[in-house]
């Protein structure tokens, strides 16, 4: 059994910040995702790239555990993005996005990928990540969407969501899908459209978790330079399932995923990411310990 079967999108970026500019770093969601869940688990990663990628990221991720038997190297582009963030903004300005063969991505995962601990769907259409459920037999399905999909293929997301275990969004999309306003009346709305558990990123704020029995809230790490934000959502939901495939429970995952994400934006690319270790980890959760400590109490939320 496998502890992550991932898929989801490999890119170059072109990426632009009031720190500096790089043209064809790495990035994508599954990259990200890799990078992050990798520090504690290993990773079955299923995507598409052309022969513009560079081979040594490949080689980097195998060295990390991770498996890449499911990646296909094909004839053609890869998967491009370009975009700008403005100072004080985390969403960035879009100049450009070519799918290349990405466009065409329609994964048959291999044969011993077809059972996991836990399943991720990456930034895939809901029509693709429907068919996936169908093909991986796996005891945790998570899941992460973005403003596109539920614009353009809101009921195909909406049939899968009573199979999703781990639902991951950000405020601004789950009150888009939700129509509701704030992140608590967001996620209560989206538990009863099927997901068991609801994972709202919120950014510099932290994030949000809730299921049928409890809510629990962490705050964002306090960061001096957020160099590049690009990939923060997806190293979030990779720190968060990849500690939770260790054996975790989901709050101190919660609470892992904010440590990761962390150091994710402290650079471009998956330049910082690529450095962390479990003990850097475990020192940013002992700063969130002492933030989440209230009126001289020697417990928190973390203990």
């Amino acid at each position: 059994m496998r502890d992550i079967v991932a898929i989801g999108s490999i890119a170059l970026d072109d990426v632009e910040t009031p720190f500096g500019r790089r043209e064809g770093t790495v990035g994508g969601s599954l990259v990200y995702f890799s990078y992050a869940a990798s520090i504690f688990s290993k990773v079955s990663l299923v995507g598409v790239v052309g022969r513009d990628f560079p081979k040594e990221i490949l080689n980097e991720l195998k060295e990390r555990g991770c498996s890449i038997e499911g990646i296909e190297v094909k004839d053609g582009k890869s998967f491009r993005w370009a975009g700008v963030y403005q100072k004080g903004r985390e969403d960035p300005k879009t100049l450009k996005t070519e799918l290349g063969l990405f466009g065409e991505f329609n994964p048959e995962p291999p044969k011993s990928f077809k059972r996991a601990k836990i399943l991720y769907l990456g930034n895939l259409t809901p029509q693709l990540q429907g068919g996936l459920l169908k093909k991986i037999d796996a005891d945790i399905v998570a899941m992460d969407t973005m403003n596109h999909w539920i614009q353009s293929s809101r009921e195909e997301l909406l049939k899968i969501l009573p199979s999703i275990d781990v639902f991951f969004l950000n405020r601004q999309e789950a009150e888009m899908l939700t129509g509701e306003s704030g992140s608590y009346p967001s996620c209560k709305r989206l538990l009863s459209m099927g997901p068991k558990t609801v994972v709202l990123k919120r950014g510099e704020a932290g994030a949000m978790m809730c299921n049928h029995n409890e809510v629990s809230i962490v705050p964002g790490y306090p960061i001096e330079k957020v160099v590049d934000p690009t990939g923060a959502g997806d190293s979030f939901a990779g720190g968060f399932l990849g500690y939770f495939a260790s054996g975790g429970t989901m709050r101190r995952a919660l609470a892992t995923a904010i440590a990761v994400s962390s150091f994710s934006v402290e650079s471009f690319s998956v330049e910082r990411l690529r450095e962390v270790k479990t003990s850097d980890v475990d020192r940013r959760l002992e700063k969130l310990k002492d933030i989440l400590k209230f009126w001289g109490s020697k417990r928190s939320f973390l203990t």
